[in-house]
């Protein structure tokens, strides 16, 4: 495999594995985001 091919092909897996990780924080994000809106409607209930 050539010198170019090689780096074209680090370069694209570099690419997707950012994109994945940035995909996966913002789940956590989002459903922490959803975790903590519904515990705040619960506590609100309870008082």
């Amino acid at each position: 495999m050539s010198e170019m091919a090689f780096w074209a092909e680090f370069v694209k897996t570099v690419l997707s594995m950012v994109f994945i990780a940035a995909v996966a924080f913002g789940g956590i994000r989002f459903g922490k985001f959803l975790r903590d809106r519904k515990s705040a409607k619960s506590a609100g209930v309870e008082e």
